[in-house]
């Protein structure tokens, strides 16, 4: 195995891909990658429940994977992962592929 992950890398990397396992959680973080966003543009812009998208921001938030900023009346979150850009990059090229 030419590329080896050692296990504190393994189990660094972990809880973020974890996080990231879920369809709902990935368009989160595809679209916090440009711009932090609050809850709300958040569900319009997926078109589900503000519960819904508050849920899956807390796992994302436990993952380390986002933060979020209380700004005014508003809470705006963002990805803390600068790796993460990459990845989702990978991943949209390889949806054009399939």
């Amino acid at each position: 195995m030419e590329r080896c992950i050692d296990r504190a890398g393994a189990e660094r990397f972990a809880p973020a891909f974890k996080a990231l396992g879920h369809p709902m959680r990935l368009q989160l973080v595809a679209g916090l990658l440009d711009q932090e966003c609050n809850v709300k543009h958040m569900t319009e812009c997926l078109g589900v429940a503000q519960a819904t998208v508050s849920q899956q921001l807390a796992v994302l938030r436990a993952a380390g994977v986002v933060t979020h900023e209380r700004k005014g009346n508003q809470v705006c979150y963002r990805v803390t992962r600068p790796w993460l850009r990459q990845l989702v990059r990978l991943i949209a090229k390889a949806q054009q592929e399939d």
